[in-house]
């Protein structure tokens, strides 16, 4: 059968093709989803929160019955050696001895009838002489064959017997306790005095245990396997532990009650879960209800505005209700006056096609309108400064190598490689330096630039961002500060990913600067302060077990705004040293490694009679530390501590410490049996190592410490002081004593040769490495050249930091110290004539 086709009209050609899509859901199904997922969440917390309080009811009850059980086997074992010490008393009188020599047998009746009368708890005394092998069953209590025993072995072993139960679970069941009687001190056994006691003191000792949760037992051993005697509590529970009673063959085993899951506290914490469910579930289907009717209203006014738009008339437009439509209407606007300006004027030659197309400009344009975010920074940019990128950080001098339109790009660039990663918001704090507002503003711009959020902490010292990098949940993060450098540095410490970048990483984002390849979006700031919790996090960690006098020493860095609060919060009593924020840095350079930063804490210290100084450089992640009579105590001794402290609960642990650090340092991690790793200096250097060797522990000479255990593994002056005050408070000698303990050589602090140019002292560390020549010496090449002698070792090495060699000597003796660093001279002069070292 032939089929009609069908004719397309015109109109129906004209017609764009129509794709139909199948409705998803309404946005209200998302927020049941929640709802769903909240709940189901809820569920499992109740479920996990019921097992482990339960678990801890059962772990306290188990505490209990173990206390119960160690304290009721001490009592009896105390009554016990109570009734031995009597009888040991008793079998050493002569009025004993001479019927047991002579064989008197009506001698030996009289005086057991004396001792029964002495001995008014006993059930039967028994004076038998040696070799005593007659039963009494018809006795009370018996003298059975397990009575025999005991007199066997009291014989053989000249010694008394332990306590045991004799016809258990008859009637006659009693306690039976023997001991030697001697001819004279030290002589042969004559015989034995055998004790029945009654088997009501073993009853009367557990009768005070009734009500306990649980079981408690009183066994006695017999041939390894024991043997209920007596028991109060549940029968159905197994055993979980025991308590021996010394001087008997008895032990007190307990157990702890069936599982009560639906106690008293379990029915409580299910109805605030229950309670809690209700509310949230209420409060997801209200936000329901709110963001449909935002969004509802959000579309109308879009379409109103393209309406307003291409009619070219003017008309109100409501403001979105939803900050995510806000930017959809901003790029409405800004394809429109693109489209407007490139669009060549219709004439009616014109097809109409053509003049759609005009509509939609190119994306060139449209990044270009995109960028409007750089206008508040129109300094022209320029070539990137080489020196400021280091190696494990961004470090220049502010107005000259380091400006707020560098610190913007800085800024798109770390926003695009956080992204890169996955990445969406990055936190932002800043040091005390006058700088750190505007470039924080600065940097904060560049990272929303290019899509990120921002999360602002303010001022704050550098662990307390590498904190919240941790505490947050965004593992990102960029630290605005000069460290310990002079007040017109200034630069970057960041973390992408919970990686602190360095090297490559570092290198990097000056390549996608030069490159243009930075992304381009609108993230949104916000603000929060963490100090609180920050403080309390250290504080709910770190116990002292006594009050220490401290003195703390900012240098007007930006510790100041926590530590004297930190260490008030641990119980200290704290004399602050500097601690307002100041940029100028006023009284001294934050710099803890170098000894004249340390004179007026010194002084502090020893006016005040304190029991330690501590001090921080400029961003809070290095530490200093002087005992009570003003000695430093280098950074490389307290890791010494610490990795003793650290080591005693994660043996076999590595331990990180940097080519600066004293020879004695391996010595004492393998004494304590840890495993020494000797790497380069730098904070994200030695993070990296940690990463890759799993490292519980880390440090450098600088006074970066690093602790995993119980903390987070970054560098941080505030928490690793707070370790080293608990293990000075459980000392029970001075602070001053126990680091006298401690190994120690003659040696040198860091010292540090400055050159006028960035460059210059890499250019004459290679040509040192050219030169090197110690044929009597081991070449360690980690970091810079360590030349180590058998009776002391010297390093030098360029800083990453600032434009200047660092050395360190140390020796056995200071004659040892001045040789190899007259061997350091002349290398020194050799290869660069006219030079002056700094030793």
């Amino acid at each position: 059968m032939l089929k009609r086709k069908k004719t397309v009209t015109e109109e129906e050609m004209a017609a764009p093709a129509t794709k139909v899509v199948a409705v998803v859901g309404s946005a209200g199904r998302y927020f049941n989803i929640a709802a769903l997922v909240t709940l189901t969440i809820l569920l499992l917390a109740a479920a996990v929160i019921l097992f482990f309080q339960v678990q801890q009811s059962q772990q306290a009850n188990q505490k209990q019955l173990q206390v119960i059980a160690k304290s009721l086997a001490e009592g009896i074992s105390d009554r016990l050696a109570s009734q031995r010490d009597l009888l040991i008393g008793l079998a050493a009188k002569q009025e004993l001895i001479n019927p047991l020599i002579s064989e008197d047998i009506a001698a030996l009746h009289d005086q057991e009838q004396q001792l029964q009368r002495l001995l008014t708890d006993a059930l039967k005394v028994r004076l038998l002489p040696k070799g005593w092998d007659q039963l009494e069953a018809d006795s009370n209590p018996p003298f059975s064959y397990a009575s025999l025993d005991m007199l066997r072995s009291v014989e053989r072993s000249a010694a008394p017997s332990a306590a045991e139960v004799h016809q258990i679970g008859t009637t006659q069941q009693h306690i039976a306790l023997a001991v030697p009687v001697f001819s004279e001190t030290g002589g042969p056994v004559l015989g034995v005095l055998h004790v029945s006691y009654p088997y009501s003191w073993l009853e009367k000792a557990l009768s005070t245990l009734s009500g306990i949760d649980g079981r408690v037992e009183l066994q006695q051993i017999v041939k390894g396997v024991p043997v209920v005697i007596t028991a109060v509590g549940n029968p159905a529970s197994q055993a979980a532990g025991s308590s021996v009673i010394a001087g008997s063959i008895w032990q007190v085993a307990f157990a702890p009650g069936a599982v009560n899951w639906l106690g008293e506290t379990q029915l409580l914490i299910l109805a605030v879960i229950a309670l809690s469910a209700l509310l949230i579930i209420g409060v997801i289907l209200l936000q329901s209800r709110h963001f449909k009717q935002a969004m509802r209203e959000d579309l109308e006014s879009m379409f109103a505005l393209v309406d307003v738009l291409k009619s070219g008339t003017v008309g109100r437009i409501n403001q979105p209700r939803l900050e995510e439509f806000g930017h959809v209407f901003g790029l409405i606007r800004q394809v429109w006056q693109q489209s407007a300006r490139k669009a060549p004027p219709v004439s009616e030659s014109t097809p109409a096609a053509s003049t759609n197309e005009t509509l939609l400009p190119d994306l060139e344009s449209l990044d270009d309108s995109l960028d409007g975010s750089e206008t508040s920074y129109s300094e022209q940019l320029g070539a990137l400064p080489t020196s400021i990128f280091r190696a494990y950080d961004i470090r220049g001098v502010v107005g000259q190598t380091l400006n707020e339109r560098i610190v913007f790009e800085l800024g798109r660039a770390i926003g695009s490689e956080a992204q890169d990663q996955s990445q969406q918001t990055v936190i932002v704090a800043r040091d005390g330096r006058h700088s750190g507002s505007a470039f924080s503003k600065a940097l904060s711009d560049g990272l929303q630039a290019s899509g990120c959020d921002v999360l602002d902490i303010g001022m704050v010292p550098t662990p307390v961002l590498y904190f919240a990098t941790h505490f947050l949940g965004t593992k990102s993060g960029v630290m605005i500060t000069g460290s310990h450098n002079p007040s017109d540095y200034n630069g970057l410490k960041i973390v992408i990913n919970g990686t602190a970048l360095s090297g490559e990483g570092i290198a990097n984002l000056r390549k996608r600067i030069e490159s243009g390849n930075l992304r381009q979006g609108q993230g949104v700031l916000h603000e929060q302060d963490l100090l609180p919790d920050y403080i309390e996090r250290i504080v709910d960690d770190v116990q002292l077990s006594r009050p220490l006098k401290l003195v703390v020493d900012c240098g007007n860095g930006v510790a100041g705004v926590v530590a004297p609060a930190l260490f008030q919060a641990l119980g200290c009593d704290v004399t602050p040293l500097f601690c307002k924020v100041d940029g100028d840095f006023p009284n001294h350079h934050p710099d803890p490694g170098k000894p004249e930063n340390l004179a007026d804490l010194i002084n502090a210290v020893r006016d005040r009679k304190a029991d330690l100084g501590v001090a921080f450089d400029g961003d809070g992640d290095r530490l200093g530390v002087v005992d009570a009579n003003g000695k430093i105590i280098w950074p490389d001794r307290l890791l010494m501590l610490l990795a003793r402290d650290v080591l005693s609960r994660q043996p076999g642990a590595d331990v990180i410490y940097d080519v600066k650090s004293s020879r004695h340092l391996a010595d004492e991690i393998l004494s304590y049996g840890g495993r020494p790793i000797m790497w380069k200096t730098g904070h994200s250097l030695i993070k990296a190592k940690m990463r890759e060797t799993g490292a519980l522990l880390a440090g450098e000479m600088s006074g970066h410490l690093f602790i995993k255990e119980r903390w987070y593994g970054f560098d941080d002056g505030l928490y690793s002081c707070a370790r080293l005050l608990e293990l000075l408070s459980v000392e029970p000698v001075s602070v001053t004593e126990v680091f006298a303990g401690l190994p120690e050589s003659v040696s040198t602090p860091e010292l540090s040769m400055s050159f006028p140019n960035e460059g210059d002292n890499f250019a004459l560390m290679d040509k040192l490495a050219e030169q090197v020549n110690f044929a009597d010496a081991k070449l360690v090449d980690i970091d810079g050249l360590r030349i180590e002698f058998e009776d002391g070792w010297g390093l030098v090495r360029p800083s990453n930091t600032t434009p200047s060699l660092v050395f360190r000597f140390e020796a056995d003796t200071e004659t040892s110290l001045k040789r190899i660093q007259q061997q350091f001279h002349d290398w020194l002069l050799g290869a660069e004539p006219g030079i002056t070292p700094p030793f």
